[in-house]
């Protein structure tokens, strides 16, 4: 895991910090405050900081010397080092504070040409990490078992009719452009987005993701590097592969744009959910 040790630590570190404080109901309220209004309905609130103040302690520990892009700071560059490392230090903040408990931490590492070195993603809820790098397809680690490391096994769902689809569909105008016929046919459906269903994907706890018209943030986006990495297929919403260089060279800008994804756990499910979408 030597390439992966930096996004494992960080991922780790955020996770260890920010899971005992979602049990404590005495804590709730205060790390629920808004603190930031960033526009388009996207809240800053005082657990991101908290998990902010994590990654930016750990770097600094590590002594990390590159360029670094966390969806709350935007873009900081911490010395002249050729490395690039992306965080959402805390995914799906705004549901957390509704009682919704599907969150996760993500990092990850690219050369400044916008290739892939490692990945991270902490599932809050299951003290676990599911990593890739250059050497190693996606895996899964138990956090607290000694060991306890294996590769991420994808689902063997190649049906809609059976699959577990998550669908993009939190606000109004996204359950406008989702057609009927894709609910109508998945055996189940869910709604969230965000790292922590690309985590679920890639260990086989669903089958597929869709969020075809609008797109998720460029920066959450990368999550499905690793659901690429463990064997599934990703592409955009009209089939096409990501360019999740392309995407790296515009957060390397401070430029975060919209990605739409189609995800699953095989080829033959996601041509299904395209010819559903089409």
């Amino acid at each position: 895991m030597a390439l992966t040790s930096l996004v494992f630590d960080i991922a780790e570190k955020i996770a260890e910090s920010v899971r005992p404080l979602l049990v404590d109901v005495r804590s709730l309220p205060s790390l629920g405050a808004v603190v930031l209004d960033k526009g388009g309905g996207h809240l800053a609130h005082e657990i991101d900081r908290v998990a902010e103040d994590v990654l930016f302690g750990t770097l600094k520990s590590a002594g990390y010397a590159g360029l670094v892009y966390s969806e709350e700071s935007g873009l900081v560059r911490l010395g002249s080092e050729p490395r690039f490392l992306i965080c959402d230090p805390y995914c799906n903040t705004s549901l957390t504070f509704r009682g919704v408990r599907e969150s996760a931490v993500a990092v990850y590492e690219y050369t400044l040409a916008g290739v892939f070195v490692a990945g991270a993603i902490a599932d809050l809820q299951i003290p676990r990490v599911v990593w890739a790098d250059q050497q190693t397809p996606t895996s899964v680690t138990h956090l607290g078992f000694e060991g306890a490391t294996g590769p991420a096994r994808r689902s063997s769902a190649s049906s809609v009719d059976d699959a577990f689809l998550v669908i993009s569909l939190l606000k109004q105008k996204r359950r406008a452009e989702t057609p009927m016929r894709l609910f109508r046919r998945a055996g189940q459906v869910a709604t969230i987005d965000g790292a922590i269903v690309a985590v679920r994907l890639a260990v086989g706890e669903i089958d597929g993701f869709v969020d075809s018209t609008i797109g998720q943030p460029s920066y959450e986006a990368l999550a499905y590097e690793l659901v690429r990495r463990a064997g599934g297929v990703v592409t955009d919403g009209e089939g096409a592969d990501i360019d999740f260089q392309m995407i790296v060279g515009g957060l390397a800008n401070a430029e975060v744009r919209r990605q739409t994804v189609v995800a699953a756990a095989n080829r033959s499910l996601h041509q299904e959910l395209l010819t559903l979408l089409a």
